[in-house]
């Protein structure tokens, strides 16, 4: 019986692929799908309270989420670009890291040889108890500045460049999934890549994470850049996960917003 409810299950999901994915603008119901004259439907379940939204066959929604694919797709070709621009981007940012570790380590090497020095100062008696101490305080203070910097570069001084490669693969897979019959892939995607899937008048929203609006921002201005915010840890007082951009900007992207396809 188990097995036969897993069954039914996953015959409903290819047989209506959003069902389950949007929920009504008006009354904020489930949306469920029916068969009517060999095409799907798609309608609010209506169980909350009156409801005025109309049928929408499964077509109109294939070429809504199509439109949104598109200006977020990404060809092969520019995707192997970006990648190896990313490629690039990981030795400068490992040569950099070097340097700035070599010279933390030096600081904290000069920090010991000076709280040496300042310990022979207070027994020499050359500096009172009070600014043996202030004195103290404040190298020690910098040593475990450099000690954090120097564990923060060696556990993720490149860690922002996965999340970025991640993300132009994705861009890349939309081009697939724009060409594909996998109406279930497109649904799994778009749950992947935001949340909020509405349907209000016929017509799809939702709120896509950051990445994808500004791509499809970008797309919709007509912008020939590139330009993507990845994720790296900044040095500040609120390192983590601040945004970066990175542009190349001679490189024309060709997204597939132009293309008619339904």
């Amino acid at each position: 019986m188990k097995n036969r409810g897993h069954i039914k299950t996953r015959k409903a999901e290819k047989t209506f692929p959003f069902r389950g994915l949007f929920t009504c603008g008006e009354c904020k119901c489930a949306i469920t799908a029916e068969i009517q004259k060999g095409h799907n439907y798609y309608r609010c379940t209506k169980k909350r309270e009156m409801c005025s939204q109309k049928y929408v066959r499964e077509e109109a929604l294939i070429k809504q989420v199509k439109s949104f694919l598109q200006k977020v797709s990404l060809t092969s070709q520019d995707t192997e670009k970006v990648l190896r621009e990313l490629d690039k981007d990981e030795q400068k940012a490992k040569a950099n890291s070097r340097d700035v570790l070599q010279n933390l380590k030096s600081e904290i090497t000069d920090i010991g040889t000076k709280l040496d020095k300042l310990l022979s100062a207070y027994l020499d008696e050359i500096v009172s108890a009070d600014e043996y101490a202030a004195q103290k305080e404040k190298l020690l203070a910098r040593k475990v500045e450099c000690t954090e910097e120097i564990n923060e570069i060696e556990n993720g001084s490149v860690s922002w460049l996965e999340p970025a490669r991640v993300f132009v693969k994705s861009l890349n897979h939309t081009t697939e999934l724009v060409w594909s019959r996998d109406k279930s892939e497109m649904t799994t995607f778009l749950k992947q890549i935001g949340s909020n899937h509405i349907l209000f008048d016929k017509c799809i929203s939702f709120s896509p994470k950051i990445p994808y609006k500004l791509a499809a921002e970008r797309s919709e201005a007509g912008n020939s850049h590139l330009q993507f915010p990845v994720w790296r840890r900044g040095r500040d007082s609120n390192p983590w996960y601040r945004y970066r951009y990175t542009t190349f900007p001679g490189w024309p992207i060709r997204p597939l917003w132009h293309l008619s396809i339904v």
